[in-house]
């Protein structure tokens, strides 16, 4: 496994000399389309994550969570997992801090453990997928995406809680 990558680079380099193409070139206009994609989605992404920021430490997280908890108590609905729930869809490195984090409180062969992870593994961060791959020009219908990634969010969460009490 370690010399796959020399491998891979020398079979790219191999094919490019075959077919008489201009390596370097090549290269350089890759890295030009990536830096443009960069500059495309930057204001985009700092948006997302100043929000996510805004959202953690002014507090609205605690207060969403203990205004959804006694909806949740009534449903049955363990409200340990919703502050993964909550940030997933908002930040992939937050939500892996509070996973994390739910593991070493609750043990990862915990039903809360198990469950942060089945849904840790299911979901996407949304907001930073839509924010990569909508572009600028296409933000007219912007928020139907929005609104059915996160009724997609909502259904993987009531799914993984499903799937871990039934098999798990």
């Amino acid at each position: 496994m370690r010399g796959i990558l020399p491998i891979l680079i020398l079979f790219v380099f191999g094919f490019a000399l075959i077919k008489k193409r201009p390596v370097f070139a090549d290269f350089c206009d890759g890295v030009k389309d990536g830096l443009r994609v960069c500059l495309n989605i930057f204001p985009t992404l700092l948006l997302v994550l100043t929000a996510v920021g805004v959202f953690r430490s002014s507090g609205a997280m605690e207060g969403l969570i203990g205004a959804l908890a006694p909806l949740c108590q009534v449903s049955n609905f363990p409200t340990e997992i919703l502050p993964l729930a909550l940030i997933r869809p908002l930040s992939g490195g937050g939500a892996l801090s509070v996973c994390e984090s739910m593991l070493k409180t609750y043990g990862a062969n915990s039903f809360v453990g198990r469950m942060a992870s089945v849904l840790s593994a299911s979901t996407e961060t949304t907001f930073y997928t839509l924010a990569v791959y909508l572009p600028k020009k296409s933000m007219k219908g912007t928020g139907r995406f929005i609104v059915c990634a996160l009724l997609c969010d909502c259904f993987t969460l009531f799914l993984s809680v499903f799937i871990c009490r039934l098999i798990l």
